[in-house]
């Protein structure tokens, strides 16, 4: 006799794999962003670094 399988448990195990796939992608894309940001509060330190000691030479007359 074969075993019935119920469409609400199927639904069920589906939803599952789905949330799943979506918190792996999630975090993902979090772990992206938090790079992106850090890279770009890195690089604009960087550039107020060279900004600074720009102006310093063009106002503080190269001395």
């Amino acid at each position: 006799m074969p075993k019935q399988t119920n469409p609400a448990v199927d639904e069920l195990v589906a939803l599952r794999q789905e949330m799943s796939e979506f918190r792996k992608d999630f975090a993902k894309f979090n772990q992206e962003l938090s790079l992106k940001i850090a890279f770009g509060v890195i690089g604009s330190v960087i550039l107020c670094y060279f900004a600074i000691g720009l102006l310093s030479l063009v106002l503080g007359g190269g001395r």
